[in-house]
């Protein structure tokens, strides 16, 4: 256990049957991470879970790669998902392309979804409680739904738009935004604000959320426990046995905290990190 100021970190080996997903996972990217796994042989970084429901919180793409390489168990950051210091975020859609705001909005049209114009206030968009898509040029159309169906409208207006043709990329609430006004993209779209509550219950009940919809912002992960694939593909180990090997390799190394804002492995984490070396 590693204890920070506003959060315990519980690091252990948990059996992968017991994680809960909140969120679809994207098939190209799960094939991306089997590929890392099976090159490096190790699994560098643990899942983040909530530690009274095991939903997944942070690494539902590794966590479906790592089912599928058959392992058995995989490395967990257990943590208190009700601490007031872990917040849920969410991921916009950026999109780049050459579409006008006409044609998007007749393609949503015709797919039933009912676009709405209207005008932005740019400083409270993100409390916006619909989904949204913003353009460079000025132009917004609000998504009306109930909030039963509000996921379901991103999963047709993110088919969509990429039907279209637009490449849509997924930025932070601040970067969609700063981008945006930069011009630096066609479009953005953005999306309703999530809570724990709902989190919890997509994992639960399997009635998962579209991919990359939830963002959660902790205020410090563990890095670098490097697990060898190899462990965590053996059917015959006993979980308990694992474990204390586990842990006893983690307490033998060095680990060094690294404030946040720190760029590992060419990615800013807004976190703080332990970084076991």
């Amino acid at each position: 256990m590693i204890r920070h100021e506003k959060l315990d970190l519980h690091i252990c080996l948990s059996s992968s049957d017991k994680l809960r997903l909140h969120e679809e996972t994207i098939p190209d990217r799960v094939a991306e991470l089997k590929r890392e796994f099976l090159h490096d042989q190790v699994v560098k970084d643990p899942i983040v879970v909530d530690a009274d429901s095991y939903v997944v919180l942070d690494g539902m793409h590794r966590v479906a790669a790592l089912r599928e390489l058959n392992c058995a168990c995989v490395p967990v950051c257990a943590v208190d998902y009700l601490n007031p210091s872990i917040r849920v975020g969410a991921w916009y859609r950026a999109m780049f392309g050459e579409l006008s705001p006409s044609q998007v909005k007749s393609t949503l049209s015709a797919s039933g979804l009912m676009p709405d114009a209207f005008s932005s206030d740019m400083a409270k968009i993100m409390d916006n409680p619909t989904l949204a898509i913003l353009f460079a040029n000025g132009e917004c159309y609000r998504l009306k739904s109930d909030s039963l169906h509000v996921f379901e409208t991103l999963r047709i207006a993110e088919q969509c738009l990429r039907q279209l043709g637009f490449t849509v990329n997924f930025e932070t609430e601040h970067d969609a935004l700063q981008i945006l006004a930069n011009k630096r993209t066609q479009a953005i779209m953005t999306l309703p604000k999530i809570d724990k509550a709902s989190v919890r219950k997509a994992g639960l009940t399997g009635r998962l959320l579209p991919h990359k919809v939830t963002r959660h912002i902790i205020p410090a992960r563990p890095l670098g426990v490097n697990v060898p694939l190899k462990i965590l593909t053996d059917q015959g180990a006993q979980l308990l046995e694992a474990n204390q090997s586990f842990v006893s390799s983690l307490q033998a190394r060095k680990m060094t905290r690294r404030p946040s804002g720190t760029i590992i492995g060419g990615r800013r984490y807004e976190e703080e990190t332990f970084i076991f070396n």
